[in-house]
């Protein structure tokens, strides 16, 4: 399905989803909800991924009442309902969704410190640096007599590094499967995507060392980089509002509205995502991560844009 027509119809799913949730809604509603769904196998697919998501935000929010779409899915034969069911699985909400889920929790399982999606949280170390850890990351503390190892399994950190009360010093490394960093009085911050990473400086420096090379490049503050375990891309200017997110919020200054939303969406469960036809659109602003209401209602003060939200854990950014 091509990407934007598979967004409208799981904007017309989730529209359902919502509609028959109310517990206003009459066998009118059921009925046409029936009929829609029986249209069009895109239209079977959205269903279940939308549903598919519904079962796992009531998994987080108990409270949540899908008493009325129960009555009304149930209402399917069952061959249908498996036959979405697997939809759902080539959608990628089943085997792929819970392989993802079971690697992230046996991260955090093994990890040290870890947080959950939504979540942000500061420890001090053992030698006194204090680490951050943005939503969704997971850090493994590895101190002895030879060195400071800390490997970040996923997500993002920042690190003030302080000097280490055991002489003689210990180095300080941040381990991950795209190499090491060896931070040198330093103030920084690195973040797991996929098998690459990004690293940003803000005081001091940091030597980056990727896996498979035997000298690495040395970033001072005030720059950044992307690197792999082959080799590392152009150091290019850091924004100093980099680790914003160490005080729960979101600076944009000229960011793509799209890559605003994708932003957005690592630090909440559900479906967030931005319409291609303002995708392009430029935002600036500060946007504090724990009021979602209050970024939705900024971006539509600002920009030309609706924040179609029919569910706590389905939002849409599309064009007013």
């Amino acid at each position: 399905m091509h990407e934007q027509a598979a967004d409208a119809v799981l904007r017309e799913a989730a529209e359902w989803f919502a509609t028959l949730q109310d517990d206003r809604a009459d066998e009118g509603q059921r009925q046409r909800w029936r009929h829609w769904l029986a249209a069009d196998p895109r239209h079977q697919e959205a269903w279940a991924r939308v549903e598919a998501l519904g079962r796992q935000f009531d998994q987080l929010s108990p409270r949540l009442d899908r008493r009325a779409t129960r009555s009304a899915f149930g209402q399917l034969d069952r061959s249908r309902r498996r036959h979405m069911k697997l939809m759902g699985v080539a959608a990628g909400t089943g085997v792929l969704a819970w392989a993802g889920l079971r690697d992230q929790g046996w991260q955090r399982w093994t990890a040290d410190h870890a947080t959950a999606v939504g979540e942000r949280r500061e420890a001090r170390l053992p030698d006194g640096s204090r680490l951050w850890l943005n939503t969704d990351s997971a850090v493994r503390l590895s101190f002895d007599g030879q060195q400071r190892q800390l490997q970040l399994l996923r997500g993002e950190l920042r690190i003030d590094t302080a000097a280490d009360p055991q002489q003689p010093a210990r180095p300080f490394v941040v381990a991950m499967d795209a190499g090491w960093l060896r931070p040198v009085g330093t103030r920084f911050a690195a973040r797991r995507e996929g098998n690459a990473c990004q690293v940003a400086v803000f005081e001091g420096a940091v030597r980056v060392q990727p896996r498979t090379q035997a000298q690495g490049l040395l970033l001072p503050a005030g720059e950044q980089l992307r690197f792999d375990a082959r080799g590392t891309g152009t150091p290019e200017a850091a924004p100093s509002h980099g680790d914003a997110w160490t005080r729960g919020m979101l600076v944009a200054d000229g960011m793509r509205l799209a890559d605003l939303a994708a932003e957005l969406a690592r630090h909440r469960h559900g479906h967030l995502a931005c319409a291609p036809e303002v995708a392009e659109l430029r935002v600036v602003g500060a946007y504090p991560l724990d009021q979602p209401e209050q970024i939705w209602q900024a971006l539509e003060h600002s920009l030309p844009v609706r924040v179609f939200r029919p569910l706590l854990w389905f939002v849409r950014i599309e064009a007013a």
